[in-house]
């Protein structure tokens, strides 16, 4: 599912977050905060005089060029001031980055109750930044780009949960000479827990900002807006799974628990099959007497030595943000930045759940612009090396989240129609004329093949093979980072 900057003397950005939130930002201040993507800090001026008197950084009068850098002064220390007050610095900024950061990606899906997550996924993400800041009339703007890249970091779980939290209707069974009477429904539980490493991911922003537009005291306000791109590339081996088909379910009485019976199987005498239950008052089976054998149904282990799943998901929109930017002393600095975004949700998705076993895309869920959400935060410090240097350590923060996204499955239909022609030969021995007819129980008398007839409903109920499912998708991804990076104004 994916997906603050505070600190700076300089106006660049940084890439903390696996959701990679990247901020932007200038202000006048001489320690602004960091600006572009993930919480970077800003290009501003690192020092100033002891005496109670700022004097112009040389790179500000120089390579940024205030906007009375030609005004005549009366007195040196009283130029520096009119300079200082009267102008925001101009020119370009450069950061680098490399955040470690830790995530988790969810979704759950409406109608099976069925639980997707990864947990704990490292990533190692280097992030590059730029920007440039310019005057317009009595405003500073800037304008920032941020790229980012990371790679996953060791080892985390997958949880793939139809047990504890929905479920799967396997078949609905019927007494045997009585097509009439519904015994009950078997329902599929299943949950399988397999290794995710090998990941990586992409992001990228652009923004605009009005330089220290508003502020509060000695903090200074840039609001700003932008396009965040987060991408990011989960897999799956080594999954170990149980899979339990049921029959009852129940709750117990006085307590939240619910307990499931296996479906045990018999096999009849005359070859037929039914489905048994068991007796909850003194837990006997009432097995048929002529019952040769039982076997426990569908209920089973797997193991998946190889890849199982795999997902790539997207999150990309527009945002606003907020940097803000507090001057601690002439070497050091704290700005933080506030972000929302309303981003477009896209996860494609391979799992290994179809009949085939094969693995093509077999998912896809999606939601428009402005149907997720986005929330980021940053906090920074940072520290100057000389006067156009600085080092920074800072934290991040994303949350994405969807809600209602839509569902597409795809299926294999050869596989499905190789399957339908298979019993429609079967059926030829028996009804050599219109035997498709009696097959798909169109024939008066005869009830025909529900196998059959299911896989023939399949052509009207998802054409092409296509079956989509609206507002079937709840989705969140988290990430928490740390960030060490330097950058540089020229």
């Amino acid at each position: 599912m994916r997906k603050v900057s505070l600190l700076a003397l300089m106006l660049i950005p940084f890439a903390a977050n696996a959701a990679g939130t990247y901020y932007s930002g200038y202000t006048n201040s001489y320690q602004s905060p960091y600006s572009t993507r993930t919480y970077a800090q800003r290009q501003s001026g690192y020092n100033y005089s002891r005496q109670g008197n700022y004097t112009t950084p040389s790179y500000s009068s120089t390579r940024y060029n205030t906007a009375n850098a030609g005004a005549t002064n009366t007195s040196a220390q009283s130029g520096t001031q009119q300079a200082v007050a009267s102008s925001k610095k101009t020119g370009f900024w450069l950061d680098a980055g490399i955040t470690h950061q830790m995530a988790q990606w969810q979704f759950e899906m409406a109608q099976s109750g069925s639980i997707l997550s990864y947990d704990n996924v490292g990533w190692n993400v280097l992030d590059v930044s730029a920007g440039y800041a310019f005057n317009a009339g009595n405003t500073t703007m800037q304008i920032d780009a941020g790229l980012q890249y990371g790679m996953q970091w060791g080892e985390s779980a997958m949880y793939d949960d139809d047990i504890s939290n929905g479920g799967f209707l396997v078949t609905t069974w019927v007494e045997a000479g009585d097509e009439d009477n519904v015994i009950g429904d078997q329902i599929g539980h299943a949950m399988s827990i397999g290794t995710s490493k090998g990941g990586n991911m992409l992001g990228f922003n652009v923004g605009f900002g009005l330089t220290d537009i508003f502020k509060i005291g000695n903090v200074t306000i840039t609001p700003s807006v932008g396009y965040r791109y987060l991408k990011y590339n989960l897999t799956t081996e080594n999954n170990f799974g149980l899979s339990v088909d049921t029959t009852a379910c129940f709750q117990i009485e006085g307590s939240d628990e619910i307990q499931c019976d296996p479906a045990i199987v018999v096999n009849l005498s005359d070859g037929k099959q039914q489905i048994i239950w068991r007796d909850d008052i003194n837990n006997s089976m009432d097995v048929p007497s002529n019952a040769t054998s039982i076997n426990t149904g569908s209920t089973y282990y797997y193991h998946q030595p190889g890849e199982s799943h795999s997902y790539e998901t997207t999150w990309a929109g527009p945002y606003i943000a907020l940097d803000m930017d507090y001057l601690i002393n002439q070497n050091n600095a704290v700005n933080g930045r506030i972000e929302l975004g309303f981003p477009a949700y896209t996860s494609v998705g391979d799992q290994p759940y179809r009949f085939d076993w094969a693995h093509p895309k077999s998912v896809e869920d999606e939601a428009g612009m402005f149907g997720a959400f986005h929330f980021g935060l940053g906090a920074n410090w940072t520290t100057a090396i000389t006067d156009s240097v600085a080092l920074s350590v800072g934290l991040t923060y994303d949350y994405y989240s969807v809600s209602g996204a839509d569902a597409k499955t795809y299926l294999n239909m050869d596989y499905y129609n190789t399957w339908y022609d298979m019993i429609l030969d079967a059926w030829k021995t028996e009804y050599p004329d219109n035997t498709e007819d009696y097959m798909l129980g169109q024939i008066e008398g005869v009830a025909g093949d529900p196998t059959a007839i299911n896989i023939k409903n399949l052509e009207s109920q998802c054409p092409g093979g296509v079956c989509t499912t609206d507002s079937e998708i709840e989705s969140f991804y988290k990430s928490l980072g740390i960030r060490v990076g330097i950058n540089a104004k020229f």
